[in-house]
């Protein structure tokens, strides 16, 4: 079908009669539009399409950092414009147009996702393969319970909104001390990344064993996640144990070992998560870091005198290649394979989004692979 689309333009663009091409345009749009088939994609090429009367028309997305670029031809005597961009067969990628200054979904494209700052359209290259388990496979999953509880207010932080998940007793019945993931950003983790939803279908599909997770909202995320020194020890030293007293109040036990504590964010809270497993490997033994933030402050974090403790920690390296955090991330973990430690390292023909982050965490907790003491049969 997009083929039949692409003759189309290019027999356009070859005719010189401007009635002719009028008519034309007006019907690779109409039919474009009428099937939702924006963009076109062929092989490693996307074909992006706009109808109407404009002065500029361009593109701002995942692969121009969001900022204006890939800048609309015009069709001559005509309304039509188009612009064709080429990525990676395989991608999954965000975009918005910007039509005479003025930032707007694809009318064309029936995909869009939301973000942190809005809704994007979304479009995928035809090699895409969705991992992303959003989606239940098979068995209809028995969902997990999520309670929402605000931390103490201690050390001179306020009260943080904390999400615990409990997976469904279907899954658990067998299953005598719980794993515990602790994910940063938790309310967006959830709303946005639709995380407890991915870990119910992962269960369902026999992917994972069984665990418990806490999602911690930060109160101010950069001051947070990039500048406070305390906050590591703060996550380590307080929001662990209280998120494990309020599971053992709701008679789930949390397995002890630090080997079984995993803390986990995207961005600067994948920076953070790596630095608090570094600074405290008695608390958690695991760290799932998507898209980190390695690049802070020059890069301190490739400075740190806690790498030393590198080799007690299984590290989860996810990255876009698309704009996002490929190099650095690729350093840390040739840096951290060079100390000797578990380092697993994945990267996506996607951007720095949470639309990267969600199709993708289900591979890092299948990398991660928790390990819970079974009961006798």
């Amino acid at each position: 079908m997009s083929q039949r689309y692409i003759t189309l333009l290019l027999d356009l663009l070859e005719d010189g009669n401007p009635d002719s091409r009028r008519t034309k345009a007006e019907e690779l749009w109409r039919g474009i539009l009428n099937e939702k088939m924006s963009p076109l994609t062929i092989d490693n090429r996307a074909y992006f399409f706009y109808y109407g009367r404009a002065e500029s028309v361009s593109l701002a997305g995942d692969w121009t950092y969001w900022q204006p670029g890939a800048y609309f031809n015009r069709v001559e005597h005509t309304d039509l414009f188009y612009a064709i961009q080429e990525f990676d067969i395989a991608a999954r990628l965000q975009y918005k147009m910007i039509v005479n200054g003025e930032w707007q979904l694809d009318e064309a494209n029936p995909r869009s996702t939301v973000e942190g700052f809005g809704v994007n359209s979304e479009f995928l290259m035809p090699g895409y393969v969705d991992n992303s388990w959003l989606v239940p496979q098979g068995k209809r999953p028995q969902k997990g319970h999520i309670e929402r509880l605000m931390t103490p207010s201690v050390s001179g932080y306020r009260p943080h909104e904390l999400f615990l998940y409990v997976p469904n007793e279907h899954y658990r019945r067998q299953t005598e001390d719980l794993p515990l993931l602790l994910m940063h950003d938790g309310a967006e983790s959830l709303r946005i990344g639709r995380f407890h939803e991915i870990i119910d279908n992962l269960l369902a599909g026999g992917k994972i064993e069984p665990f418990a997770a806490a999602f911690l909202t930060p109160g101010d995320r950069i001051s947070e996640y990039a500048l406070d020194a305390r906050y590591p020890d703060y996550c380590a030293h307080e929001v662990l144990p209280f998120a494990v007293s309020c599971f053992a109040e709701r008679n789930i036990i949390i397995a002890g070992e630090a080997k079984n504590h995993s803390v986990g964010g995207a961005s600067l809270g994948g920076l953070l998560a790596t630095k608090t497993a570094l600074e405290f490997p008695d608390s958690f033994g695991v760290a799932i870091a998507q898209s980190p933030s390695y690049w802070w402050n020059q890069g301190e974090i490739f400075r740190s005198r806690y790498l030393k403790n590198a080799p007690n920690i299984k590290f989860i390296l996810q990255t876009g290649t698309v704009c996002d955090a490929q190099r650095l991330t690729q350093l840390m973990h040739l840096r951290l394979n060079g100390l000797g430690a578990t380092a697993h390292y994945s990267e996506f023909p996607q951007g720095h989004t949470w639309g990267n982050w969600r199709s993708n965490f289900a591979e890092a907790l299948m990398n991660w692979k928790p390990t819970a003491a079974k009961l006798a049969a």
